[in-house]
């Protein structure tokens, strides 16, 4: 009767944590702060596209800036539409 309470409890504990989410992000990572306007000299090295998913269903674009700051990027906008054209053909430049 012990083991069959213990492997139950066992079971939960497991089910519990299969359903809970690996990263902790369950929502968009730009939440209300992108940039329209911007040169294309202000954007470093990185740039990051997160296409819609489950827990955001809007499309991300995250920029480094020269400064080391992190900013989005309205997908709309002309610099957003550059970014997302260029990542889509695999140029490296912007």
């Amino acid at each position: 009767m012990n083991s069959a309470v213990i492997t139950f409890f066992i079971s939960l504990l497991v089910l519990c944590a299969q359903g809970q989410q690996a990263s902790g992000s369950s929502k968009c990572k730009c939440i209300n702060s992108y940039i329209s306007r911007g040169s294309r000299q202000l954007i470093g090295a990185q740039v990051v596209v997160f296409p819609p998913s489950i827990f955001c269903p809007r499309t991300e674009i995250i920029i480094s800036t020269a400064a080391n700051k992190e900013k989005c990027v309205n997908p709309q906008s002309p610099l957003g539409q550059h970014i997302l054209k260029n990542k889509s053909t695999g140029r490296r430049k912007l």
